[in-house]
């Protein structure tokens, strides 16, 4: 499904540069196919950096794990100290 955005503006070369950072991110996370919960932390708190997430920043997500894991879903890795 494509989504319109008719009152979108171009992203900045700052904005393309933090989508960038986040995609690299998660690509580094997911290189064993599962992501910790430092992983997801660092990452939420790349998104959240600026106050707001955008629909830029989770299609940024959505589709990188998308070109890493395929098909498949990636795996959550608990913390084993508890």
């Amino acid at each position: 499904m494509e989504v319109i955005r008719p009152n979108a503006q171009p992203l900045s070369e700052e904005e393309k540069a933090h989508l960038a950072k986040l995609k690299g991110t998660v690509e580094t996370a997911l290189e064993n196919g599962q992501f910790s919960t430092a992983q997801i932390a660092q990452i939420k708190s790349l998104i959240w950096e600026d106050g707001k997430v955008t629909a830029d920043e989770l299609r940024t997500i959505r589709e990188t794990i998308k070109e890493v894991m395929g098909d498949a879903q990636p795996g959550l890795e608990w913390m084993s100290s508890y």
